[in-house]
């Protein structure tokens, strides 16, 4: 049958949700910084204005159509500037989809679509009825199959073909232990803070706690027993509320993570009061990222992550980027050989970095400890030296990172790992590559030493997780030759 091509509009309560939306992104941030100044009247008037703006944007759900036609999804809205999207089937990358409380009480979602073209969602649907959006999900894997009812409203069609097998779900003591890990707390508790201390009224009444609270202790009478004592009871009460708080914030994002593989897409959900659910096809996946920190290690886990390619952000759209939050070195390893069966991860041969690169690391940090310490000195004279106790830190830095570092490159993947404290191994598939990139700084010059860097369609720019930096001038080239041979006799599969 064909597919509806009149246009479906969003749901009778989106304009509640769009509402919701704008005073998020636009009045809450003015609140907060009007609560962390002194809230003179033209910031008020700012946030009516606001308030106004964040009104008129409910204006937008009755100009927003979409249409599902048989091989693309078409978007249309705008009020004054109107645009027309048309997005194929086969370039959609991610369907994700976010339920919060709202949203179940009304049985509607937001709908995320994804491509590779950005940095930004194709189109966010906000809001259509849970109907609507298992329709859109078969129709988008069935690639324009689906039928209608009698009644003309759409009706999500089962695939039967399609296997599912469970690859990963995290367990509750999962996700405390990564909340534990993460300390995902430190940065929304350190924004509270510093707003609250550039409000007058919140500061003094801080400061006057304090001074009542010193002034009960009687600090004045202490003796470095009482001051160990008390800054050790206070150090651990810190950590508490801020292991505490991340293991909240884990189970609000993370509660029964779950992961499946359905015929040739990865199926996730997560969420305690907001529910994410996303469809990732494995053939946009980019780059695999094994992360663990020394918590990790003590627990025995590893963080597996992945880039699909366009890279929507947290601030742009809902991401879904998780493999497996907390895992086991073999399970993980499993995880991966079932996404990705046709590498065969036992041929990975790590290589080590130049050695003698120690040096250039411990001189850069030297560096900049010399650097630190001209205005120390200039200021506090003989304090000044101090910084120079860092030197065997430094030195054991530069070793370690030497003797931890390494790539590995074969017909099937490159591989680079780094790290000391932090360790983090990135895989990219051959296929994957779009850009080789052979790099060489006048210090690389000097020693003999050059860099290659590789690109895909999901790469960071700033992280740029596969940079092979430290090596041989001839090593590189056998490397980039290598690669471009075998990039351009390789299939790329967008």
């Amino acid at each position: 049958m064909e597919l509806k091509t009149e246009g479906y509009r969003l749901h009778k309560s989106s304009p509640l949700f769009l509402f919701i939306e704008a005073i998020k992104k636009s009045v809450i941030p003015l609140a907060i910084g009007i609560i962390g100044t002194s809230g003179d009247r033209q910031d008020f008037i700012i946030l009516a204005i606001a308030t106004v703006a964040s009104i008129m944007t409910i204006i937008q759900f009755w100009f927003y159509h979409y249409w599902l036609e048989e091989d693309r999804l078409v978007v249309k809205e705008g009020i004054l500037f109107k645009s027309l999207r048309q997005i194929p089937y086969e370039r959609i990358q991610n369907l994700n989809i976010e339920k919060n409380p709202l949203h179940k009480l009304f049985k509607v979602a937001t709908l995320q679509v994804e491509s590779a073209s950005g940095v930004k969602p194709e189109a966010v649907i906000r809001v259509i009825a849970d109907q609507q959006v298992k329709f859109i999900q078969q129709t988008i894997k069935n690639k324009g199959i689906s039928i209608h009812a009698d009644n003309g409203q759409p009706v999500g069609v089962p695939i039967n073909q399609v296997s599912t097998n469970s690859l990963y779900k995290m367990s509750n003591k999962d996700v405390a232990t990564f909340g534990f890990i993460s300390h995902k707390a430190l940065v929304p508790i350190g924004i509270v803070f510093s707003i609250l201390s550039q409000n007058d009224y919140y500061r003094d009444k801080f400061i006057g706690f304090m001074q009542k609270f010193v002034g009960d202790l009687h600090v004045e009478l202490w003796g470095w027993s009482e001051w160990l004592l008390y800054g050790i009871t206070f150090g651990i009460m810190t950590m508490l509320v801020i292991w505490l708080s991340s293991i909240g914030l884990a189970f609000l994002k993370l509660y029964q993570f779950t992961l499946n593989k359905e015929h040739k897409n990865l199926h996730a959900e997560m969420g305690l009061l907001t529910k994410i659910t996303a469809n990732i096809p494995i053939k946009r996946i980019q780059l695999i990222k094994i992360k663990h920190s020394p918590l990790h290690r003590y627990f025995r886990k590893v963080s597996i992550k992945m880039e699909t390619a366009g890279g929507v952000t947290e601030q742009s759209g809902i991401t879904m980027n998780w493999i497996a939050p907390l895992v086991s070195r073999v399970r993980g390893q499993q995880v991966i050989s079932q996404i990705q069966p046709e590498v065969d991860w036992s041929k990975i041969q790590w290589k080590n970095l130049e050695q003698r690169a120690w040096k250039r690391i411990f001189k850069k940090i030297m560096l900049v400890i010399l650097l630190a310490m001209v205005p120390l000195l200039y200021f506090y004279q003989w304090v000044g030296i101090l910084p120079l106790s860092l030197a065997p830190i430094a030195f054991y830095y530069a070793k370690a990172y030497i003797a931890h570092a390494g790539y590995a490159v074969n017909k099937q993947v490159i591989a680079y790992r780094r790290g000391v404290f932090f360790h983090t191994i990135s895989v990219v598939k051959i296929a994957k590559i779009q850009n080789i990139s052979y790099m060489q700084t006048p210090f690389d010059r000097r020693n003999q030493m050059a860099r290659i860097t590789v690109d895909t369609a999901g790469s960071n720019p700033v992280t740029q997780d596969i940079d092979l930096h430290y090596l041989d001038k001839k090593k590189v080239l056998k490397i980039q030759e290598f690669l471009a041979t075998e990039v351009s006799q390789s299939q790329f599969v967008w």
